[in-house]
């Protein structure tokens, strides 16, 4: 029976150039943090993009969270320790205070067409829901693009970030400890997501996924715009009820 569906955001529920935004973020912070470390810009920069490149590397040993190793990486190749509350207080205000304004025309964040009425569908029918967007970004960060999306009203039961996850999509370690957080068995679950390699757990758990990206991936339970989904919802919901697990994708 399914009992929850769950969204990745960047390009699912916002409509987004995620590349421009990653860089826009890495430079301003990386600058930023140079300028209080008095440190030179182009190394921590360095030193920023590796910390990105490591949070989403697939096999870690570490089970420390994605904020702990990020500041870890940065302290000890950019000279600057994030865990120094004035620091920390410094990039909290730039996300919650000034990214929200960098949405220029090359970012051009807006609200995907249909995810609203997908989620409040989700809802109407009794649904559990969470988000489960990239969790390589700070609390501040994810909010001020949730408010681009248009959801920060949404009551997500759980919405990943950094400072609650201790791997990235798509590491099985990071889907079962967010299922794990709502109590919920894979089987009783629908991911929404439009990344053929990150929004399919690997290893796969038998987690099912709405496809909502280009293309028809094999392991996807349902494929279509999200705008289509909330209009599919009751057939699928009827399809976990009969089969479980064990339906076929459905990318007609």
């Amino acid at each position: 029976m399914l009992k929850a569906v769950v969204f990745d955001m960047d390009d699912t529920l916002l409509d987004i150039n995620l590349g421009a935004f990653v860089a826009v973020l890495a430079k301003d912070e990386s600058n930023l943090l140079a300028d209080i470390g008095r440190k030179n810009p182009l190394s921590m920069f360095a030193a920023y993009t590796a910390a990105m490149l490591e949070m989403n590397r697939a096999e870690r040993d570490n089970t420390c969270t994605n904020r702990e190793l990020f500041d870890s990486i940065i302290e000890r190749r950019g000279g600057v320790a994030l865990r120094d509350p004035v620091i920390a207080d410094a990039l909290a205000f730039y996300e919650r205070e000034i990214l929200p304004s960098r949405n220029d025309g090359i970012i051009s964040a807006r609200p995907m067409p249909g995810a609203r009425e997908t989620l409040e569908a989700v809802r109407e029918r009794g649904l559990r829901c969470a988000l489960l967007t990239n969790p390589c970004f700070s609390a501040e960060c994810i909010e001020c693009r949730m408010g681009w999306a248009d959801i920060r009203d949404v009551p997500f039961e759980l919405v990943t970030t950094m400072e609650n996850t201790r791997r990235a999509k798509p590491n099985a370690t990071y889907y079962q400890d967010a299922l794990d957080e709502l109590g919920l068995a894979p089987h009783e679950v629908l991911m929404v997501g439009n990344d053929p390699r990150r929004d399919f757990p690997t290893p796969d758990i038998g987690l099912a996924t709405a496809y909502v990206g280009r293309g028809t991936p094999v392991r996807a339970r349902w494929c279509g715009p999200i705008a289509d989904l909330a209009r599919d919802l009751d057939r699928l919901i009827e399809q976990f009820a009969e089969s479980g697990d064990d339906v076929p994708a459905d990318c007609t």
